[in-house]
């Protein structure tokens, strides 16, 4: 039995080793295909280059996809129906782990969108080489979490998307940085910026921001149709049921290498006209309560008690709230909704074999590295000068 755990773990490890390399490899590929589109577009309207940009995007998140959803068999469960029809989008998403950039692009796929997908960066995410630029000019969002946010910039990158008449399914992490029960200071830190603005303070999600949210409501409420809300959760169908403990999410690796992953997620569809925006308070308290919903479906799933009702002594601030209404749901309750592997092996094939037909020729190789070496140190310039 030891043996046969041994070779398991290790089939495991080479299974995300592989997934890793091959993701990372064909990047330069990626990136070659990009700027050969651009280059051919730059004559063209900017609505038919993100087109052909999405396109691209899309073939390319689809082989992240082929390993992490089809090579590790993780089940994804959801509770609520997301829409069959393409349509315009926030998305806001509970904050833990790098992986949850990768739920984004399983929930879009199902919506025929992950081409679509745009994000709000943090803004050193743009000096990632090859990545950053491509990030940039598909119409991401870069921004400062040291209060240096700027409105300006954010309004400039989303009215010229407008402009460009680009579907969009534009991902919102309010919380600014991810939740982690071992970083003790920033949750106690997010407490009390709950406190100071009359909100309830939450021990599973940190206490959401609300400026890039706002902008984004304010900027784009007459482009798009709805705000989905997703809650998410990660477990193992073998992980012991330890009660009031909550595992810490899986980074990208970690989850490659799981022998059972699993991923909850709660989705809500919400129309734009039910979300109030007079104000930056309006919106927080609508936002907040979001994540007071989260909270609950969190603490519920892993048996956690919730800060208590009528006294939290929080940074040595004794306050009372009413607890929302708690309506009793668990994600475990959600159906288990799988994805064809059709949506993703033609991409991942053809991505494997490009790169592998670059490398077969010396040309191609000089090239490959030259996207590789020359690629990251030109986009990471480019970032900085324009991003």
């Amino acid at each position: 039995m030891a043996i046969f755990n041994i070779v398991k773990k290790l089939h495991r490890i080479i299974r995300g080793a592989i997934g890793t390399t091959i993701m990372v490899a064909v990047s330069p590929t990626y990136l070659l295909i990009h700027t050969t589109w651009r280059l051919i577009s730059l004559p063209l309207p900017w609505k038919y280059f993100y087109k052909g940009d999405d396109f691209l995007w899309g073939s390319y998140q689809k082989v992240i996809i082929f390993f992490f959803e089809h090579t590790t068999g993780a089940e994804i469960f959801i509770s609520g129906d997301i829409p069959k029809e393409k349509e315009n989008v926030i998305l806001i998403c509970n904050h833990q782990c790098t992986m949850d950039w990768i739920v984004t692009d399983v929930l879009s796929i199902r919506q025929n969108m992950v081409g679509n997908l745009r994000y709000v960066f943090k803004d050193s995410i743009k000096y990632m080489p090859l990545y950053g630029y491509v990030f940039g000019v598909h119409g991401g969002v870069f921004v400062r979490r040291d209060g240096l946010y700027n409105e300006r910039n954010m309004k400039k990158v989303l009215n010229g998307l407008i402009q460009s008449e680009v579907d969009m399914y534009f991902v919102i992490f309010p919380e600014g940085t991810r939740f982690s029960e071992k970083r003790e200071k920033l949750l106690q830190k997010s407490q009390a910026y709950a406190i100071e603005n009359d909100l309830r303070p939450l021990n599973q999600v940190l206490t959401p921001r609300i400026k890039a949210f706002h902008c984004a409501i304010t900027s784009m409420r007459k482009y798009v149709d709805a705000v989905y809300d997703a809650t998410i959760i990660y477990d193992e169908k073998d992980r012991p049921k330890t009660a009031s403990v909550r595992p810490s999410a899986p980074n990208m690796w970690r989850f490659l290498v799981s022998s059972s992953p699993q991923i909850y997620i709660r989705f809500d569809r919400i129309v734009m006209d039910k979300i109030p925006c007079s104000s930056q308070k309006t919106t927080m308290s609508w936002l907040h309560s979001r994540f007071e919903r989260k909270n609950s479906l969190i603490c519920r799933h892993f048996s956690i008690e919730e800060l208590k009702e009528e006294e939290d002594c929080i940074a040595g601030v004794v306050t009372k709230y009413r607890r929302q209404i708690d309506d009793g749901e668990d994600l475990r309750d959600g159906t288990l909704s799988t994805l064809s592997i059709t949506h993703t092996l033609p991409s991942a094939f053809f991505y494997i074999t490009a790169t592998a037909a670059l490398w077969c020729h010396s040309m191609g190789r000089k090239i490959y590295v030259g996207a590789l070496l020359g690629g990251s140190i030109a986009t990471v310039t480019y970032a900085k000068a324009f991003f």
